[in-house]
């Protein structure tokens, strides 16, 4: 069988990748308007834990959380004499603290009010929306979902 030549090798031949459209040309903005937020919040509180829901979705907006510092928020980074939320940043971050308005406060002191007395202040005390849980990833070090406590 006689071999059958190649007119570009892939090993010679110069071969491009087309180059990916920046973010600014792709869409108009990048962020959520608060008109949206709302909506976002409205939509939320008609599920399950609607509730708990908006209020991750309302900190998570006012404050510029990751998911991942949304769900490990505990009880005692919230004074509410002090209308204050300190905050445990990831990825090298530095903690802060962030005033909280009087609806958050409100919205707080409510899913504390109907939630069991865990440590933790929104996600433990029921199974997260299986989209945050995919969203924040969290694996252990064997590359198998942890347990949720």
């Amino acid at each position: 069988m006689k071999p059958i030549p190649l007119a570009h090798s892939p090993t010679t031949e110069v071969r491009t990748v087309p180059l990916r459209l920046p973010n600014s040309a792709l869409r108009t903005r990048e962020h959520l308007t608060l008109a949206e937020v709302e909506k976002l919040i409205e939509a939320a509180k008609r599920d399950r834990w609607g509730q708990r829901d908006a209020l991750m979705i309302l900190l998570a907006f006012r404050h510029g959380l990751r998911a991942g510092e949304v769900v490990d928020l505990r009880w005692e980074q919230i004074d509410f004499a002090g209308a204050v939320l300190h905050v445990r940043r990831i990825k090298n971050g530095s903690p802060s603290t962030h005033p909280l308005t009087g609806r958050e406060l409100r919205a707080l002191r409510q899913h504390q009010r109907e939630s069991s007395r865990s440590p933790s202040s929104l996600s433990r005390n029921a199974a997260l929306p299986s989209t945050l849980r995919g969203s924040v990833g969290w694996w252990s070090a064997q590359g198998r979902p942890q347990a949720w406590v």
